[in-house]
């Protein structure tokens, strides 16, 4: 289950950043004087790759996360048992 979560949170990371930069591009594009250009195959694909890294950020953070939090519930049970 902790996958499919981590999954689901990579997926939303993704389309959240890759929205964000192009949100961030046209007033760049606009600063510089080029807001009529139309946006070159180029920077879609640096778009792409860079949505790509903060799903995978995303999700080693969550299953990490995940694993430590399982381990701190594991350890609290043990030492329940112990007392």
């Amino acid at each position: 289950m902790k996958y499919v979560a981590a999954a689901v949170i990579a997926i939303v990371m993704f389309l959240i950043s890759y929205f964000l930069l192009v949100f961030v591009e046209e007033p760049v594009l606009n600063l510089v004087g080029w807001h009529n250009l139309e946006p070159s195959p180029n920077i879609r694909w640096w778009r792409a790759g860079i949505g790509l890294a903060v799903a995978a950020c995303a999700l080693r953070f969550v299953v990490e996360w995940r694993n430590n939090a399982a381990l701190k519930w594991r350890k609290a049970l043990a030492a329940r048992a112990r007392a």
